[in-house]
């Protein structure tokens, strides 16, 4: 191996440890010192923004163009069900104290920010995060891991002031997987189109859901 290369292998391992550490880093910041959900999610897309760009460069919006055939597009559909458990589980799954809209007002997010929030994290959050978690890592698994376990974990860590601590232990369970299964989606169809389209669907599911218990 070159000294070319060896260089480029450890700029990739160093901008992938950044982005895989960047959402930790910025809910940390974001919602546990600045109190802001805007400055969180930003701080974070800009993050991994960088990483991309460094790791995958241009062929980062190919590999999110391509894949969607077969009969596995169907796949997309699934993501309807995060909103529906959420609305289905939450009287059970709540911190029993807790006031969701209240909550949402300690970082920035009333009524109005809030419409504003979801729509760019729905027209934002997905190319971003599935063109890193996915996109910049191996595609091929026999089972979870590390960056799909870290993946579901940065989400637990967010859920872990509302929803009771089983709850939150089945939220990274469900999203290490489903991080397992878009890397092996990716692995099929040669591209993200499918994982992108069905991030899309269940971040708008998720936000909706979160609307309706809010009012």
């Amino acid at each position: 191996m070159t000294e070319q290369n060896t260089g480029r292998k450890h700029l990739e391992t160093v901008l992938k440890t950044c982005g895989i550490l960047s959402p930790y880093l910025a809910v940390l910041l974001g919602l546990f010192y600045f109190k802001n959900a805007f400055v969180s999610v930003l701080l974070y897309h800009l993050l991994l923004l960088g990483c991309i760009a460094g790791i995958n460069g241009r062929k980062a919006i190919h590999f999110l163009k391509v894949g969607f055939d077969g009969i596995i597009r169907w796949f997309c559909l699934c993501g309807l069900l995060p909103g529906i458990f959420i609305v289905s589980l939450w009287p059970i799954a709540k911190i029993e104290t807790i006031n969701l809209s209240n909550l949402f007002e300690l970082v920035g997010l009333s009524n109005t920010s809030f419409c504003v929030f979801a729509l760019y994290a729905c027209l934002v959050n997905p190319f971003l995060e599935e063109s890193f978690w996915r996109g910049c890592f191996k595609p091929a698994l026999k089972r979870p891991g590390l960056v799909d376990i870290l993946f579901g974990g940065y989400h637990a860590v967010i859920v872990l002031p509302v929803l009771s601590l089983p709850y939150a232990i089945i939220t990274l369970a469900l999203l290490t997987c489903v991080g397992w299964v878009f890397r092996n989606i990716y692995c099929v169809t040669g591209g993200l189109a499918i994982p992108l389209i069905t991030h899309i669907i269940a971040d708008i599911a998720i936000l909706a859901a979160v609307w309706k218990i809010m009012q």
